[in-house]
């Protein structure tokens, strides 16, 4: 009873701003008890939101490997270990942790859908199987586990657990969301008529655009693309009116981007070797794959994936995550304006390091390391001076069918400018800009790959990109037998099993009357 009353007034005191006074609450706390792990991690969030990003997360961090973590902080520690992107640690826990069985089905859930993000995966198939024993019939631990089964290429098995908990009510949008993109929808087997049902119940914002999504992606399959533009735009306009895009911040944040980081002044490495001078003892060579979301970077990690020195770390904040290190300051999104203005003034080789030192628990002994994030695209010129010896492959994609692409998904928040054909045409504009820039900046630095390139020629392509790397090229390494095994945590891990074919080029024409204003702002820039 004490410890909740201290808690209500820290987070009274936080909440107004008064962190000295939540300080002292707590310096009274850790005088009696020392070794609880509470407070610490009270301060390290304190330390957090008093800007001092390196100073909380190493005490944070800290506190999670020196002090016992009672069952009811478990799910406060991963989602603590998530925001300062410390997989190692998170991995580490999630291994040893003793009282596992004490969790609440729902947190053990929640711990397995982190570890699946950080690439930990037969550590969170485990975490989810022990869920999904400890409550069989709830629907989180079910989607959690089935969204688990997806990323490997389970297909059957997803559908065997949403089929425990949709139509109960433990059912959940994501559920009908995730049940949609299992498969190809038929006229003889579809959840059009669940779906519309469903959408007449009063409903969160956010499941309603999960499930008119669905509807979309089924209604798309069925080719009743009428209904299917209805569907998408109600979708799109409810995701817009909750998180607006900014058109006039990007500018101001590209702009930022092109300021000079002094990069050295070494000319670009010889990528037909295995290694560069630049590298360091001890150092994976990173891989960065780029470009816009949709654009087939998880098929070229993919392919990529076959070489046997090369991990595939898929979509993670590992360099973000260095950048705030560098800058001792924490921003939720890749990169926002403050940071962008401490760019230039880094210790770069800080950033290499905090790099470097994170995802062992994954990486092994790798030659080479994938990081599949495509807005990295934004921070070339950083990669450039933190990593002269890395390679940097940018997937481009015909505009009409890359910002359609994008338009048809739903994304998470931080990614705004999906929902509209005119937000879409903007930021298609900024970064076909800044691509360009980077370009004319660091000559030979970056390898374009057109995907349309990639499907239609996947051997040569294929074979540029390797070279480009480094990297031994055969010709299995477009089998996609060779990467079945391979969890993928993306958008993509349905249709990427699938053999290399040209099935998404020119697929926005079947919308071509509603997406005109998109043709038409894509062709003003």
């Amino acid at each position: 009873m004490r410890d909740e009353r201290r808690r209500r007034r820290i987070d009274g005191h936080v909440s107004q701003g008064r962190l000295d006074a939540a300080l002292v609450i707590l310096d009274s706390w850790q005088a009696e008890s020392p070794r609880e792990i509470e407070p610490e991690l009270l301060r390290a969030r304190i330390e957090l939101l008093g800007g001092r990003y390196v100073a909380a997360r190493a005490r944070f961090l800290a506190a999670v490997r020196d002090r016992a973590v009672p069952p009811p902080l478990a799910a406060e520690v991963v989602e603590g270990l998530r925001l300062f992107v410390a997989h190692d640690a998170l991995a580490h826990w999630a291994r040893t942790y003793p009282h596992r069985a004490l969790l609440a089905p729902a947190d053990q859930a929640r711990t397995a859908a982190a570890l699946s993000a950080i690439g930990a995966h037969a550590l969170a198939r485990a975490w989810a199987d022990a869920a999904v024993a400890a409550a069989p019939g709830d629907g989180l631990c079910r989607v959690n586990r089935a969204l688990i089964h997806q990323y490997a290429g389970a297909f059957d098995e997803a559908r065997a657990d949403l089929d425990q908990v949709l139509g109960t009510p433990q059912e959940s949008a994501m559920g009908y969301w995730l049940q949609a993109r299992l498969r190809r929808q038929t006229a003889d087997a579809n959840h059009v008529a669940v779906l519309r049902e469903r959408l007449q119940r009063p409903l969160d914002p956010r499941d309603r655009e999960l499930l008119q999504f669905a509807l979309f992606k089924e209604l798309d399959d069925l080719g009743d693309t009428d209904a299917a533009w209805d569907a998408l735009s109600a979708a799109c306009a409810s995701a817009r009116a909750r998180t607006p895009y900014d058109h006039a911040r990007h500018e101001r944040l590209f702009a930022l981007l092109k300021h000079p980081v002094n990069a050295p002044a070494a000319a670009p490495q010889s990528h037909t070797a295995t290694a560069s001078d630049a590298q360091r003892p001890g150092d994976h060579i990173p891989i960065f794959i780029v470009g816009l979301h949709r654009s087939g970077t998880t098929l070229l990690e993919s392919m990529l994936g076959t070489h046997p020195g090369v991990h595939t770390y898929g979509e993670s904040p590992r360099l973000t995550a260095a950048l705030r290190h560098a800058a001792d300051y924490y921003c939720p999104t890749l990169i926002d304006e403050p940071l962008a203005r401490r760019l230039p003034q880094l210790d770069h080789d800080r950033v290499r390091e905090q790099f470097m030192a994170e995802g062992h628990h994954a990486i092994g002994s790798a030659t080479h390391v994938t990081e599949k994030r495509p807005d990295n695209f934004q921070l070339v010129g950083v990669i450039r001076r933190a990593f002269p010896d890395a390679r940097v492959l940018h997937l481009r994609r015909n505009p009409m069918d890359v910002c359609f692409a994008n338009l048809r998904e739903h994304f998470p928040e931080a990614i705004a400018h999906t929902n509209s054909l005119d937000d879409l045409a903007h930021y298609h504009g900024l970064y076909r800009d800044l691509m360009a820039h980077w370009h004319a900046a660091f000559p030979g630095f970056v390898l374009d790959v057109d995907y349309e390139d990639l499907v239609t020629d996947p051997r040569e392509t294929s074979r540029r990109v390797f070279d480009f790397c480094g990297l031994e090229w055969d010709d299995g390494v477009i089998d996609p037998a060779r990467w079945r095994a391979r969890s993928i945590t993306t958008l993509s891990s349905v249709q990427a099993r699938s053999t290399v074919n040209r099935h998404s080029v020119g697929r926005w024409q079947a919308y071509a009357r509603w997406l005109e204003p998109l043709r038409q702002g894509l062709g003003a820039q």
